[in-house]
């Protein structure tokens, strides 16, 4: 496996000098350089892993790289680096996207921990993505007939809106896949996409699983558990055959959905949620607002 390979810039030549010693004691490469400029061109000829960077530096301060460093590869680790910052500073420098602040004068032992743990949440950044393009590609939508068109053409109108849809379909034509297409195209893409079949789960144990519970509130509820509108916080939830929800869950499903807010089982905390709902059914809706069921 190779060593992760690091770049320090700071116009200070001891500093430099030292947490390159540091560092490289520890297995990592290091490479190092005492301008902005310099680092813009030591990381346009090669792939680092991460970057330690001091924000006070002549001619190009470190937020100006960090700006620039960020619009060439957003998924690197920038870790800043300064002895007389403002808290104005270390919250711009967040804001444009640095995972850490460490102050001068500077500890082994802080920094080693510090970059140990910047390369770990890079790390794991990285595999959640990978996951989420497995998934994708494993649920792509594909054809290229007129009813298909159609259909990517209204879920290309719903993705980026905040709407809440309800997909309606036979058994097994791709109602989940249209969900996930959905949550795919919108903002809320990076987010948890939590699906939730309610044909499949006992009517006495819906307001449990979609809300969660709290220790001690029915039979069997050893410990807290969090619901799925919880676990969909930021994210989107699929609700697939809604139709086949009892209509006390409906109810408080429709609370949620109106106020924002829900209360796990057994329990008189409110908690907020920010979830965009996506239902399935395969009933077909009637003029007067219920569903029936499609006819074989």
């Amino acid at each position: 496996m190779p060593r992760p390979a690091l770049l320090l810039v700071d116009d200070e030549p001891n500093i430099l000098l030292t947490l390159r010693r540091a560092l490289e004691i520890e297995d990592y490469v290091v490479e190092v350089a005492g301008s902005g400029a310099i680092a813009l061109e030591k990381l346009a000829a090669r792939r680092f892993d991460g970057l330690l960077l001091d924000v006070k530096m002549p001619e190009m301060d470190g937020l100006e790289v960090l700006r620039r460093v960020k619009e060439r590869e957003p998924a690197l680790p920038v870790i800043m680096m300064s002895g007389n910052a403002t808290l104005q500073i270390a919250v711009e420098a967040t804001r444009m996207g640095a995972c850490d602040f460490l102050e001068k004068p500077l500890t082994t032992d802080k920094v080693l921990i510090t970059v140990r743990n910047a390369l770990k949440l890079a790390n794991l950044e990285r595999k959640a993505g990978e996951e989420r393009e497995r998934a994708r590609t494993a649920f792509a939508m594909i054809g290229g007939g007129p009813r298909m068109k159609a259909i990517f053409e209204l879920i290309g109108k719903a993705a980026p809106s905040t709407g809440r849809v309800l997909i309606t379909g036979e058994n097994g034509t791709g109602k989940e896949l249209v969900a996930r297409a959905i949550h795919e195209g919108s903002k809320r893409a990076r987010e948890p996409f939590v699906k939730v079949n309610c044909a499949a789960i006992p009517e006495e144990l819906i307001e449990s699983e979609l809300f969660g519970h709290e220790k001690g509130s029915f039979t069997g509820a050893t410990q807290l558990r969090r619901g799925k509108f919880e676990l969909a916080h930021g994210g989107t939830l699929f609700l697939d055959e809604i139709g086949d929800m009892n209509p006390s869950a409906q109810a408080k499903v429709l609370r949620v959905l109106q106020e924002g807010e829900l209360e796990r089982v057994g329990g008189s905390t409110t908690i907020s949620v920010d979830v965009r709902v996506v239902a399935a059914t395969n009933r077909q809706p009637t003029p007067e607002g219920t569903c029936e069921s499609h006819s074989p």
